[in-house]
């Protein structure tokens, strides 16, 4: 009886060892990690926006992360960049408020216009706020997933001798 209850419980416990073992590396890539990556550098700017600095070159927009984004091909990287867009986006739709009210309205109460626009203004900086600070965690997720070793192997031809040396390498960090 008690080796039924030890195997029982050893299997329950290898049940919640491999559930928590897929849980653990699911944010583990199955491809490597493109060797010609560079980090993203951020100098802080305002709560409104950062700076991004891609090899060396000052970036002209957050925009201008899209396409190292899109080389990793990292879900969380693109999903976050993508909220970030879709907050841009509404951010400047909630400024055209205000004058949609003006067109749309026939009735002209100031006090109601400048609660309208008070809104927008809420609503937009909310907006941006927000995008902005998925556009940076997506950034910070590009940088680690570039710090994950990147193991390779190489074969060289020897001019000399007209044979091939095998070689491997280890890459860590940046």
């Amino acid at each position: 009886m008690r080796y039924v209850l030890w195997s029982i419980s050893l299997f329950f416990i290898s049940l919640t060892a491999h559930a928590q073992r897929q849980d653990d590396t699911s944010h583990y890539r199955t491809v490597p990690v493109p060797a010609h990556l560079m980090p993203i550098e951020r100098a802080y700017g305002s709560s409104l926006g950062s700076v991004y600095f891609y090899g060396g070159k000052k970036l002209s927009s957050p925009y201008s992360l899209e396409v190292p984004f899109f080389e990793l091909n990292d879900a969380e990287v693109n999903h976050r960049f993508q909220t970030f867009r879709t907050m841009t986006t509404l951010s400047r739709l909630s400024a055209l408020v205000p004058l949609a009210y003006i067109v749309l309205t026939s009735n002209k109460n100031n006090g109601t216009y400048w609660t309208v626009y008070g809104g927008a203004i809420a609503a937009s900086l909310t907006f941006t706020i927000i995008g902005n600070s998925q556009v940076n965690k997506a950034v910070t997720r590009y940088n680690q997933m570039l710090r994950q070793p990147r193991v390779g192997l190489s074969m060289a031809p020897i001019s000399l001798t007209g044979q091939v040396a095998p070689g491997a390498g280890l890459a860590w960090s940046f």
